[in-house]
């Protein structure tokens, strides 16, 4: 007899068994994580639940805000404002009767009113309900600037505007300065009109305003010429220019005690800063003899 060979038997039974035992074994690990992460899912869909609350409620308060007539402007305060009127800055803000504060855009409102020529900074702040306040800090001239035509001129030497008429003013003019040359170095030009203003600053300071008040600040390229409101011309050297201005009140002082007038008052001596020269009025030029050219004390020319 021949042979008879087996084959192995196949378990399909067995391989049943375990794919069903994989299968309930991924569904309970799935079920175990999502009791682990419902109550963070629970307070997540809690925490979009309130977001959308308040996304409508901040909506329907937005709104309300925008029409309510409890912020409607009543009571609009200008602080700082004199060369510039409230009924000016209410014009150039758009800021008319029946506004809502909260449609107000602040920023833009000082942007606006920044563009008058006589404001320099300003600040505008709601005050709820009702209430709109603008603090103005205004351009104090402190020269005016010839330069084709007359600008007023602030303590930081910026020609902020043209002089037109009406604007009350009695300063100083600073001459010497070309327009083409500002427009091209606004920096370097506004420096040297500070230079302008700092010797002004200096004359008045040294008590000589009384004896002379100034008309004009002439700057030129190696110094600076005073001329008063009676005409005398003081020529000053660059740099500091406190010491020539005590001796200026020397010079004037003796001329004085002379009874002598004085045309031109150089102490621009570069060879010998202390050297004063003297061009004598013509109209007491002939009742003196020549004055000694020595330091601190003036000379005839």
């Amino acid at each position: 007899m021949g042979c008879v060979h087996h084959a192995p038997a196949l378990s399909f039974g067995a391989t049943r068994n375990r794919r069903w035992v994989d299968v309930t074994q991924r569904r309970a690990e799935t079920s175990a994580r999502m009791r682990t992460l419902a109550p963070t899912l629970l307070k997540l869909a809690g925490y979009l639940v309130l977001a959308a609350a308040a996304v409508w409620g901040l909506t329907r308060a937005r709104n309300w805000a925008l029409t309510s007539p409890t912020f409607t402007l009543q009571k609009l305060t200008v602080e700082g404002a004199s060369r510039v009127s409230p009924g000016e800055l209410a014009r150039l803000g758009g800021i008319t009767p029946g506004l809502n504060l909260f449609a107000l855009d602040v920023d833009a409102l000082e942007r606006a009113l920044a563009t008058h020529p006589w404001v320099r900074r300003v600040v505008a702040t709601r005050h709820l309900p009702s209430g709109l306040a603008i603090h103005v800090d205004e351009h104090e001239p402190a020269a005016l600037l010839a330069m084709g035509d007359l600008y007023l001129l602030n303590a930081e030497g910026t020609p902020f505007k043209r002089l037109q008429r009406g604007d009350a003013v009695d300063l100083p003019l600073v001459t010497g300065v070309e327009r083409d040359a500002y427009v091209a170095d606004p920096e370097a030009t506004s420096a040297r009109l500070r230079e302008a203003l700092a010797v002004m600053d200096a004359y008045a300071d040294a008590g000589l305003a009384k004896a002379g008040r100034l008309s004009e600040v002439r700057l030129e390229a190696d110094g600076t010429v005073l001329v008063t409101g009676a005409g005398q011309e003081v020529r000053l050297p660059q740099g500091n220019v406190t010491p020539h201005l005590h001796r200026l009140a020397l010079v004037r002082a003796e001329l004085a005690r002379r009874r002598m007038g004085a045309e031109v008052i150089h102490l621009d001596n570069r060879a010998r800063p202390g050297w004063v020269a003297v061009k004598v009025s013509a109209s007491a030029s002939g009742r003196s003899g020549a004055l000694a050219q020595h330091e601190s004390a003036p000379s005839r020319e």
